[in-house]
């Protein structure tokens, strides 16, 4: 006599397997666990930067998680659920070649100089986008904090960005636009994309997912995937048009990586 086994509707399945895939994701209090402390370390073992190693899934790792998943085209939700998690797991751990000699760039420690000298500088009249490096480069009143690392590029080292490059804001003394001068450092094979920058690279932000956002000059790489930069047209409540040429800390989760002139 057959006996009737008992069976589990598609639905119902769907659900067990979810129940049993824990997401890490940020709560109050924060989730905390070895799960949480194996995700921030290959996070970190990938290059991006999830904070303290401390088994706490706070913002700063969500952010890093969130950094992963625009890169490798998932949903940018900062959680991991089964798809990121699954991804994080394969990804393979770049090797670490030690007797590589890193240099920094001649160039842009030259330009990185120069910004030092304008810190503080900031736009007149507020709000306005005028400044004098829009009345040297010849376009003023626009965002300028490309503007700004041309200025630093051509007085600083005699270095045009951008030069003889085909694309939108190029002009005789460097470039206006971001993207511009990111697709730039990529064909002219001087991008080193998001690993531990040098004093006088080129950092390219990028808050979105988009098209990069903002632009900088890197002074010193602080560890634990943190950074300080020069910037202009920047400000602590207005990232990418607060009007100022300041000194900022940033993460390798906020760029799209760097580029080193050469």
């Amino acid at each position: 006599m057959a006996t009737d086994v008992p069976t589990q509707t598609p639905a119902a399945a769907g659900t067990a397997r979810r129940q049993q895939v824990k997401e890490l994701h940020v709560t109050s209090p924060l989730m905390a666990g070895p799960a949480v402390l194996a995700a921030q370390q290959k996070l970190q073992a990938l290059g991006y930067a999830p904070g303290k190693l401390d088994g706490q899934y706070g913002p700063t790792t969500a952010g890093a998680v969130r950094a992963f998943q625009r890169d490798h085209d998932l949903e940018v939700d900062g959680v991991v659920g089964v798809h990121t998690l699954a991804l994080l797991k394969s990804s393979p751990t770049p090797t670490r070649t030690v007797s590589i000699v890193r240099k920094a760039s001649t160039l842009g420690q030259l330009a990185l100089a120069e910004s030092l000298k304008e810190l503080g500088t900031k736009e007149s009249p507020a709000n306005s986008n005028k400044n004098k490096f829009g009345k040297w480069f010849g376009v003023d009143g626009v965002a300028w904090c490309n503007i700004f690392v041309s200025y630093c590029f051509v007085n600083g080292a005699e270095y045009t960005i951008c030069e003889g490059f085909k694309g939108a804001g190029v002009y005789a003394k460097g470039c206006t636009y971001v993207p511009t001068t990111e697709a730039w450092l990529h064909a002219t094979g001087m991008w080193k994309g998001r690993t531990e920058p040098l004093p006088g690279d080129i950092a390219i932000y990028n808050w979105d997912g988009g098209l990069p956002d903002h632009i900088g000059i890197v002074e010193e790489y602080l560890g634990g995937g943190k950074f300080n930069a020069i910037e202009g047209n920047t400000a602590v409540g207005n990232d990418a048009n607060g009007g100022e040429v300041m000194r900022r800390q940033r993460y390798f989760t906020d760029v799209n990586g760097f580029g080193r002139v050469k």
